[in-house]
């Protein structure tokens, strides 16, 4: 073993910006709607499986980790694909609901089988000892990048 701990960091670097170039999950997929799309479509059917009459805005904004104005760009875009419906609150009518159209429900389940699909094939190649590896590794990596860039922040 090399006495250099730091000798592969231009490789590792070389991995994450071929993952960043890669577009398993940036093609437009279904009718035309983007990545960010499907994954609000599949968010809110998530939320909804949960027993959730309709998910928010807001519920969205922080599932996604993106800004609210951002998830209601994307709403409006599903809306006028006719993919999802706002609904108001009954005892509170400034808040509003999301819900998938049969046409959202379809999509999201679609894309939710999609991933799976790719990610079983994924632990079929490694096998269940390094796909756990790998989860361990993954989690520890996204632990240390969210902890850098808390600190870059202050």
């Amino acid at each position: 073993m090399s006495d250099n701990k730091y000798e592969n960091v231009s490789e590792l670097i070389h991995v994450f910006q071929r993952f960043a170039r890669a577009d398993w999950r940036k093609k437009t997929m279904w009718d035309g709607l983007k990545a960010s799309e499907i994954r609000l479509l599949v968010s809110v059917k998530q939320s909804n499986d949960k027993g959730t009459s309709g998910t928010t805005v807001t519920e969205l904004s922080k599932i996604l980790q993106v800004t609210s104005p951002t998830v209601t760009q994307m709403l409006n875009s599903l809306i006028a694909a006719e993919c999802v419906i706002r609904t108001v609150d009954k005892t509170d009518r400034r808040i509003t609901g999301i819900t998938l159209t049969e046409k959202g429900n379809l999509l999201a389940t679609k894309a939710i089988d999609r991933f799976k699909s790719i990610f079983k094939g994924i632990i079929d190649e490694l096998g269940k000892e390094q796909s756990d590896q790998l989860i361990l590794m993954l989690n520890q990596v996204f632990q240390f990048l969210e902890a850098a860039n808390k600190s870059l922040d202050e």
